[in-house]
């Protein structure tokens, strides 16, 4: 195959590979070679841009696999299970379940409230470490002995 025969092999590929305006028939090698160009510098630029879009995802990745371990972290810190198997929360707002504790019925007057001197025994107890807080829950607390 000659030389000239493998240019025009190689402009009718690229014709192809082009974007041609309408009146792509009447379109000469050089105005095809530079419309090769311009496209070849658009695809560049779009590859440059998409690369760029790919760096900023991969940063906004790593900071939220970040944030998130840093979330779940403080999640285990702040949610705790007690002995029994109940879930117990540090936060302010936090709840004591009376439900599970049992009285004896002299503990618990006739109107089926507890008396004043019984109430300073039944309490939840805080036993921490330097890097665990976790609760325990007493149902009747003698004096140092929970």
């Amino acid at each position: 195959m000659s030389i000239r025969a493998k240019l025009r092999l190689y402009l009718e590929e690229l014709k192809q590979l082009v974007p041609l305006g309408p009146d792509s028939s009447r379109h000469t090698t050089l105005s095809l070679l530079k419309r090769a160009k311009m496209h070849i510098k658009k695809l560049e630029e779009q590859d440059r841009k998409a690369l760029n879009v790919k760096e900023q995802l991969q940063r906004e990745h790593r900071y939220l696999k970040r944030r998130l371990e840093q979330l779940s972290l403080s999640g285990l810190e702040r949610v705790r299970t007690d002995s029994m198997g109940s879930t117990v929360t540090t936060d302010s707002e936090q709840e004591v379940d009376i439900e599970g504790m049992e009285f004896t019925p002299a503990e618990v007057d006739s109107t089926g409230s507890m008396s004043d001197g019984e109430e300073d025994h039944y309490s939840l107890q805080s036993s921490s470490s330097s890097s665990d807080s976790s609760y325990s829950h007493c149902h009747r607390q003698q004096p140092h002995l929970c």
